[in-house]
């Protein structure tokens, strides 16, 4: 059986993006159960296909999205309502910490990949936007 993986990621897609919402980029995986990775290939969609937009429009065709019909989608970041929308069109969304897409495929292949639960990112992000405060909000002298 074969199942194919979208990765938010850059133009080189050597790299996993935050923001699963407004990428334009996506590492494509097709992954098969005996052989392990078979192919990958980026791709790059225009403004109106990005997942933020796709998920707000109630004509989205899953089927005519690339990403959309692969089984699993990993990002570097993703809030719950858009985790929701994405099972409902069956794909599963995972927030993972690996930083490098083809690292984070093996890792999944082998059943290691560490997913992070995206409830806990809700109302502050742990990557520095140029905020002064840390994740637990109170410091211990």
């Amino acid at each position: 059986m074969q199942a194919q993986v979208a990765i938010t990621t850059n133009k080189n897609g050597d790299k996993i993006s935050e923001h699963a919402g407004h990428v334009v980029y996506f590492k494509i995986y097709t992954i098969d159960e005996e052989k392990g990775l078979v192919d990958s290939k980026v791709i790059k969609v225009d403004k109106e296909h990005t997942l933020h937009n796709l998920l707000h429009n109630p004509g989205t065709n899953p089927e005519e999205h690339e990403v959309l019909q692969s089984q699993i989608l990993l990002t570097g970041g993703i809030g719950m309502g858009a985790i929701q929308r994405l099972a409902n069109m069956g794909v599963r969304a995972y927030m993972v910490e690996e930083k490098n897409p083809d690292e984070a495929i093996k890792q999944l292949i082998e059943g290691t990949l560490k997913a992070v639960d995206p409830s806990t990112f809700q109302h502050h992000h742990h990557h520095d936007h140029g905020h002064d405060h840390n994740c637990d909000g109170h410091h211990h002298h």
